[in-house]
């Protein structure tokens, strides 16, 4: 609940009578009273999170580096919007540009099921475009390009990018982005931050600058009554050690443990499933190296340490959103270590 424009009144003291009161209005005018529930549009995981994102909910996305955190935290994005929904991308890594053709192949993918053009493709096309030719043209001679463009333009006005910046995209400036996001659509967004500790904050060392940003983005959540789903990198040491990816892991891994609502760590399956699947079938390796496994290591409004697998399509910057819980064990230790 909260104040009529649907933001959370900080601070405010109300008696339980009142907030009963509140609910029963909420109720009666037809309004769904609690949490507002985002679908990822991955149906294996809004089991295990009873629906989806909560409004409210401060969710950490965290994996080893080019493992599919940024496609699977866009692709959530995208799903929110396509579902009719609103969302707000705070990038600090990759410019516009660049989601921009892995939702074009992605939105290919969607459209046609076979041979569609690629992440790749979808560049060298935009890249190499006749001068004066249209996007839409463009994309009309790659297969699945039409439908692609159709869909983007379907929700091109409910997804807002940021190009953020490491140096001047504080917190006050996400917060802000977010209040004019919703005042515009007429929606609270959806919000994906990539990644937390690019965030600028003044403290002087990396655990008090996470700490603070991931206060800061817990209380966004709050106050906006929005999901903030942010990547996190991993602590270099923790992966040299050939460790499987673990919450504490993560860089500032203390206070996103506490401030985090969800947390979801991605790992490819092949570095996680126990050995005896490997040794003893070794056609095993590199069908699991299609495979990635998402861990529920946190999850306060549901089941959490459950282990999913979806299969990668990175050729398309997605995954595939069937999934379903892993069934081969696996371990702590990666079983391939670079």
């Amino acid at each position: 609940m909260g104040t009529p424009d649907g933001h959370r009144d900080a601070g405010s003291l109300r008696p339980l009578d009142a907030l009963l009161t509140e609910t029963d209005e909420v109720l009666r005018r037809g309004t769904p009273a609690g949490a507002r529930v985002w679908s990822t549009g991955f149906p294996a995981l809004d089991t295990v999170l009873t629906g989806g994102l909560r409004s409210g909910e401060l969710v950490l996305l965290g994996g080893p580096a080019g493992h599919g955190k940024t496609t699977l935290g866009m692709q959530v994005a995208r799903n929110a919007v396509a579902a009719g929904g609103c969302a707000l991308v705070f990038s600090y890594e990759h410019e516009s540009h660049t989601l921009l053709e892995r939702l074009i192949s992605l939105e290919a993918a969607e459209a046609d099921p076979g041979e569609v053009a690629g992440v790749i493709d979808v560049r060298r096309a935009l890249e190499t475009a006749d001068r004066g030719e249209s996007l839409e043209s463009v994309l009309a001679a790659l297969r699945g390009g039409a439908g692609a463009h159709a869909a983007l333009v379907g929700y091109a006005d409910r997804l807002q990018i940021h190009e953020s910046s490491g140096v001047t995209t504080t917190l006050e400036q996400v917060r802000e982005a977010v209040a004019r996001v919703t005042e515009s659509t007429g929606q609270a967004p959806l919000v994906l931050l990539d990644y937390i500790q690019k965030v600028p904050v003044d403290r002087p060392g990396e655990d008090e600058r996470v700490t603070a940003a991931a206060e800061g983005l817990k209380d966004l959540a709050l106050s906006a009554r929005v999901p903030v789903v942010a990547i996190s990198a991993a602590d270099k040491d923790a992966l040299a050690s050939g460790h499987r990816m673990r919450t504490h892991d993560l860089r500032g891994s203390s206070a996103l443990a506490f401030e985090a609502d969800v947390v979801l760590i991605v790992n490819d399956k092949v570095d996680v499933v126990s050995r005896e699947h490997l040794v003893y079938n070794l056609g095993n390796i590199e069908r699991f190296r299609g495979w990635s496994v998402v861990s529920i290591e946190k999850n306060r409004h549901g089941k959490a340490h459950v282990e999913l697998e979806f299969a990668k399509d990175f050729e398309h910057g997605r995954f595939h959103p069937e999934g379903q819980e892993v069934s081969e064990r696996l371990i702590d230790d990666r079983v391939f270590v670079s």
